[in-house]
């Protein structure tokens, strides 16, 4: 046994454990040694399922993980979703009302695996490109048909991003809205998800401790935005980056380094410290 048995870390990607498209180093040995001391280790991310290869191939031992803002629990090593939830189909109708009001905004609908681009963009192919995904072009009747566990909008500025949200605040639905951010190509790029009611990395999060059988306490979580935060709230331990917005450092019991210096890594540190130091009263 070792000093993490029982114990889950989950970890936002974006901005938090990749920094740009970039994966540190320190932070896959830090999750290797967590790993080796009987932890779990989870990604908790706005991304797909079918965009995070490059983060994946990387860390050995991936316990299965919140993929989607927390729409989906997927099994990499059986590849697998455990978990999923829906946007609701009455919903679906708000994707063309923000087509009918604001047609050059990016709009990618996330199934599984699968990516359909239903308005594509300079943002969508950036996005794209980024995560390496093999997006398909559709309408929105051909999108109809599938299960959709988020919706994407792109904004290749912030105007198209105020008109977008007024259309969306207009429409009638029981869906829920949360603003995401990436970095690519050295520019943070802000985005807008739409999810199934009362779902988040948060509430997700809940489930995959009960799905892994984690002790009581011990669930640690770390990330760096907005949708983060009930996350990093919810967490037993919950970290933050230190250029994280000030709402979200409020809810954080600890601060770790800029995510290109190994904040994941970071924030092991911190853990392995008080275990070291308090046992299982951590």
């Amino acid at each position: 046994m070792g000093i993490f048995d029982g114990c889950l870390l989950a970890s936002d990607v974006d901005g938090t454990l990749v920094a740009g498209d970039v994966l540190p180093q320190i932070n896959i040995d830090k999750i290797a040694y967590f790993v080796s001391e009987g932890g779990a280790f989870s990604l908790a991310t706005g991304r797909t399922a079918g965009a995070v290869s490059s983060v994946t191939s990387k860390i050995a031992n991936l316990s299965p993980s919140i993929v989607a803002n927390g729409s989906v629990i997927y099994d990499f090593n059986k590849d697998y979703a455990l978990y999923e939830q829906f946007v609701p189909k009455e919903d679906c109708y708000i994707v063309k009302e923000v087509l009918n009001r604001c047609n050059t905004v990016g709009i990618e609908i996330h199934s599984g695996k699968k990516v359909l681009v239903v308005n594509c963009n300079q943002e969508t192919i950036d996005h794209e490109r980024y995560e390496d995904l093999d997006a398909t072009p559709v309408s929105f009747e051909e999108a109809l048909e599938y299960n959709w566990n988020k919706v994407l909008y792109l904004f290749s500025n912030l105007g198209e991003a105020d008109v977008v949200k007024k259309v969306i605040a207009n429409c009638k639905h029981s869906s829920q809205f949360v603003d995401t951010t990436a970095t690519i190509d050295g520019i943070r790029r802000y985005y807008y998800e739409h999810v199934p009611q009362n779902v988040s990395k948060a509430t997700t999060l809940k489930v995959l401790c009960e799905k892994l059988n984690i002790k009581e306490g011990c669930c640690y979580a770390i990330g760096d935005y907005f949708n983060d935060l009930q996350m990093i709230k919810t967490a037993d331990i919950g970290a933050a980056l230190v250029d994280s917005p000030d709402e979200v450092k409020a809810v954080a019991k600890t601060l770790v380094c800029e995510a290109k210096n190994g904040a994941v890594a970071d924030f092991i540190d911190y853990l392995t410290e008080r275990k070291l130091k308090n046992g299982s009263n951590i």
